[in-house]
């Protein structure tokens, strides 16, 4: 399958797909995914770059996250938020004053 060629749009994702079941039981025996991706480029079975690959191991792990079985899941209460209490905020006992009022010697 390797011309030397890029492929053409999203066939490199059909070829991921028509190998999934393979490189899902390799990478659970404990193969790398160097290893695996230079056995099906041998094989003649995906023609992607390693890097495509690997971001399709990633994505493909991302959609799928392991689900419980119905009868041992728990049930998650949501986390208890902390009581906040209410802030007062009192003004100043004497009001700011007026320097319109102001006698001068005062201030000196």
């Amino acid at each position: 399958m390797t011309t030397g060629k890029p492929l053409r749009r999203y066939m490199a994702r059909v070829e991921f797909l028509a190998c999934k079941e393979v490189i899902d039981s390799m990478l659970a025996q404990g193969f790398s995914k160097k290893l695996i991706h230079e056995r099906m480029v041998s094989d003649g079975r995906c023609s992607m770059s390693y890097i495509t690959f690997c971001e399709f191991i990633r994505n493909a792990g991302e959609k799928a996250p392991p689900q419980q079985p119905a009868a041992t899941r728990h049930p998650v209460s949501p986390p208890a938020r902390p009581q906040r209490q209410s802030r007062i905020i009192s003004a100043d006992p004497e009001p700011f004053p007026d320097p319109r009022n102001i006698d001068p010697k005062t201030l000196i």
